[in-house]
Protein backbone atom coordinates (compact mmCIF):
# COMPACT_ATOMS: atom_id res chain seq x y z
CA UNK A 1 0.00 0.00 0.00
CA UNK A 2 2.83 1.89 1.01
CA UNK A 3 3.32 4.36 -2.55
CA UNK A 4 6.57 5.87 -1.73
CA UNK A 5 9.74 4.19 -0.64
CA UNK A 6 11.79 7.28 -0.14
CA UNK A 7 11.38 6.99 3.72
CA UNK A 8 10.99 4.88 6.67
CA UNK A 9 7.83 5.13 8.67
CA UNK A 10 8.47 6.35 12.26
CA UNK A 11 7.35 3.27 15.03
CA UNK A 12 5.88 4.25 18.20
CA UNK A 13 8.20 4.95 20.45
CA UNK A 14 7.04 1.68 22.94
CA UNK A 15 9.13 -1.02 23.47
CA UNK A 16 8.07 -3.20 21.23
CA UNK A 17 9.62 -7.30 21.40
CA UNK A 18 7.76 -8.60 17.87
CA UNK A 19 8.81 -7.39 14.56
CA UNK A 20 5.95 -5.52 13.08
CA UNK A 21 6.25 -3.37 10.14
CA UNK A 22 3.54 -0.92 9.45
CA UNK A 23 4.22 -0.51 6.11
CA UNK A 24 0.99 -2.00 4.65
CA UNK A 25 -1.13 0.47 6.53
CA UNK A 26 0.56 3.56 5.28
CA UNK A 27 -0.47 5.05 2.27
CA UNK A 28 0.13 8.59 1.12
CA UNK A 29 -3.03 9.33 -0.21
CA UNK A 30 -5.25 8.61 2.35
CA UNK A 31 -3.13 9.55 5.71
CA UNK A 32 -4.84 12.10 6.45
CA UNK A 33 -7.99 10.55 7.11
CA UNK A 34 -6.25 6.98 7.98
CA UNK A 35 -6.06 5.77 11.74
CA UNK A 36 -4.13 3.22 12.81
CA UNK A 37 -4.70 0.93 15.68
CA UNK A 38 -2.68 -1.88 17.71
CA UNK A 39 -3.40 -4.04 20.22
CA UNK A 40 -0.47 -4.04 22.88
CA UNK A 41 0.08 -6.45 25.50
CA UNK A 42 1.90 -4.46 27.88
CA UNK A 43 3.32 -7.29 30.20
CA UNK A 44 4.73 -9.15 27.47
CA UNK A 45 5.56 -6.36 25.20
CA UNK A 46 4.33 -7.85 22.12
CA UNK A 47 1.57 -6.20 19.50
CA UNK A 48 -1.51 -8.30 19.44
CA UNK A 49 -3.07 -7.16 16.46
CA UNK A 50 -3.37 -3.93 14.13
CA UNK A 51 -5.27 -2.70 11.84
CA UNK A 52 -7.02 0.73 9.95
CA UNK A 53 -10.66 2.84 10.91
CA UNK A 54 -12.34 2.37 7.40
CA UNK A 55 -14.68 3.67 5.42
CA UNK A 56 -18.24 1.98 4.75
CA UNK A 57 -19.43 3.74 1.74
CA UNK A 58 -22.83 5.14 0.68
CA UNK A 59 -25.03 1.76 1.94
CA UNK A 60 -24.62 2.02 5.65
CA UNK A 61 -25.50 3.71 8.85
CA UNK A 62 -22.60 5.15 9.67
CA UNK A 63 -19.41 6.74 7.50
CA UNK A 64 -17.01 4.78 8.98
CA UNK A 65 -15.82 2.22 11.43
CA UNK A 66 -13.34 4.35 14.01
CA UNK A 67 -10.26 2.57 15.17
CA UNK A 68 -11.07 3.11 18.54
CA UNK A 69 -14.49 0.95 17.82
CA UNK A 70 -12.36 -1.73 16.07
CA UNK A 71 -9.95 -2.20 19.09
CA UNK A 72 -12.23 -2.05 21.71
CA UNK A 73 -14.32 -4.30 19.88
CA UNK A 74 -11.20 -6.59 19.76
CA UNK A 75 -10.33 -6.30 23.00
CA UNK A 76 -13.67 -7.66 24.48
CA UNK A 77 -13.95 -10.35 22.26
CA UNK A 78 -10.59 -11.81 23.03
CA UNK A 79 -10.87 -10.21 27.46
CA UNK A 80 -7.16 -9.32 28.50
CA UNK A 81 -6.59 -6.81 31.40
CA UNK A 82 -3.18 -6.62 30.26
CA UNK A 83 -4.14 -5.03 26.50
CA UNK A 84 -3.35 -1.08 25.79
CA UNK A 85 -4.85 0.48 22.78
CA UNK A 86 -2.87 2.97 20.77
CA UNK A 87 -4.01 5.62 17.63
CA UNK A 88 -2.55 7.53 15.43
CA UNK A 89 -2.00 8.65 12.15
CA UNK A 90 1.16 9.32 9.96
CA UNK A 91 2.09 12.40 8.04
CA UNK A 92 2.93 12.42 4.44
CA UNK A 93 6.57 11.80 5.13
CA UNK A 94 6.04 8.85 7.50
CA UNK A 95 5.93 10.63 11.35
CA UNK A 96 3.52 9.86 13.83
CA UNK A 97 0.78 12.48 14.07
CA UNK A 98 -1.55 12.19 17.25
CA UNK A 99 -4.91 11.32 17.12
CA UNK A 100 -7.55 12.45 19.65
CA UNK A 101 -10.85 9.96 19.97
CA UNK A 102 -13.92 11.89 18.93
CA UNK A 103 -17.26 12.46 21.43
CA UNK A 104 -19.01 9.02 19.94
CA UNK A 105 -15.61 6.67 20.72
CA UNK A 106 -14.65 8.68 23.93
CA UNK A 107 -18.56 7.79 25.11
CA UNK A 108 -17.82 3.98 23.54
CA UNK A 109 -14.24 3.95 25.35
CA UNK A 110 -16.05 5.07 28.98
CA UNK A 111 -19.33 2.63 28.39
CA UNK A 112 -17.21 -0.57 28.58
CA UNK A 113 -14.33 0.67 30.74
CA UNK A 114 -11.25 1.55 28.29
CA UNK A 115 -10.63 5.46 29.29
CA UNK A 116 -7.81 4.38 30.86
CA UNK A 117 -6.06 2.38 27.89
CA UNK A 118 -6.32 4.22 24.87
CA UNK A 119 -3.64 6.10 24.12
CA UNK A 120 -1.85 8.11 21.27
CA UNK A 121 1.52 9.65 20.75
CA UNK A 122 2.86 13.41 20.97
CA UNK A 123 5.86 14.66 20.99
CA UNK A 124 7.19 10.90 20.73
CA UNK A 125 5.77 10.71 24.33
CA UNK A 126 2.44 8.04 25.40
CA UNK A 127 -0.44 9.99 25.96
CA UNK A 128 -4.17 9.49 26.81
CA UNK A 129 -6.42 9.64 23.60
CA UNK A 130 -9.09 10.46 25.65
CA UNK A 131 -9.62 14.32 26.34
CA UNK A 132 -12.22 16.50 27.74
CA UNK A 133 -14.52 18.09 25.03
CA UNK A 134 -13.25 15.89 22.18
CA UNK A 135 -13.50 16.89 18.94
CA UNK A 136 -16.72 15.75 16.89
CA UNK A 137 -16.07 13.55 13.69
CA UNK A 138 -14.78 14.25 10.70
CA UNK A 139 -17.50 12.87 9.04
CA UNK A 140 -20.15 15.05 11.29
CA UNK A 141 -18.00 18.09 10.38
CA UNK A 142 -17.79 17.37 7.04
CA UNK A 143 -21.90 16.68 6.98
CA UNK A 144 -22.46 20.12 8.32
Amino acid sequence: MNTNTDFILEHPPINIKNNCSFDKLYNIDSCNVSVIWIIYDKRKKLIINKGLSRPCGFNHRKISIHAEQKAIEYCRSNNSRNYEIYIWRYSKAGDIKHKYSCTACTKLAKKYNYSNRIFTFENGCKCSAIIENPPLSLCYQIKD
